[in-house]
């Protein structure tokens, strides 16, 4: 048996054919699917093979793992609302590097407080970071002696924190991986390069669209 594809709206449109009216139920709907099909009124599905399968599938995982990344970030910024709601006067970027190492060393202002600001930028040289310094730490010294954050239910707060950290990292790892493997996956097509050299598009961009498309050597004609 070959698989046929029924166009829904030409569904909806015929079965007011039989009987003239718009209701609808299993019976009715299968026996319009089946005639369409009769006469010829379907589409034959494209399912990719190959390189293309792969593809498609990588870019859906991609797809997934945005929604998943993007899900705990907001619920990392809702975490400092109710915990430490000036931490975001210091940092452009929550989860930028400077933020995250002092999410994952001293969340809370009261430890913010403890380390100083001799103490957080000690961890930022300590990795090499540019973009954050000195002033950075004092800010951040100086939010957290006037955080108005709540207070209660702290030791859990922090090992909330740090699961959802532990989330986004993991999801980071499974984010670059995927990237590559999507790469590795384009450069095996042949016309990818070509379409590379179109001005503004990327590699992500050009992954998306022969996800859907598939194999363009199917086609007739560019139209």
């Amino acid at each position: 048996m070959n698989l046929v594809l029924v166009n829904p709206h030409h569904v909806k449109k015929s079965k007011e054919l039989d009987g003239n009216h718009p209701t609808k139920n299993d019976r009715k709907d299968s026996k319009t699917i089946a005639k369409l099909v009769v006469e010829g009124r379907y589409m034959e599905p494209y399912i990719p093979i190959g390189v293309y399968a792969n593809l498609r599938v990588s870019v859906n995982n991609r797809w997934c793992i945005t929604k998943e990344l993007n899900g705990i970030k907001n619920r990392i910024e809702r975490w400092l609302k109710i915990y430490f709601p000036e931490f975001s006067d210091t940092f452009g970027s929550t989860c930028g590097n400077g933020s995250m190492i002092v999410l994952h060393m001293a969340p809370l202002p009261e430890e913010v407080i403890s380390l100083g600001p001799e103490g957080i930028n000690h961890y930022w040289r300590k990795v090499k970071l540019r973009a954050v310094g000195m002033n950075q730490a004092k800010r951040l010294y100086t939010d957290g002696l006037k955080s108005v954050g709540r207070k209660d239910g702290s030791r859990m707060a922090r090992m909330e924190l740090m699961m959802l950290l532990d989330d986004y990292n993991r999801k980071n790892s499974q984010f670059e991986v995927l990237d590559e493997v999507i790469e590795e996956l384009c450069m095996q097509i042949p016309e990818v390069e070509k379409v590379l050299e179109i001005k503004g598009v990327g590699m992500l961009t050009v992954a998306g669209f022969f996800a859907e498309v598939g194999d363009i050597s199917r086609f007739d004609s560019p139209k």
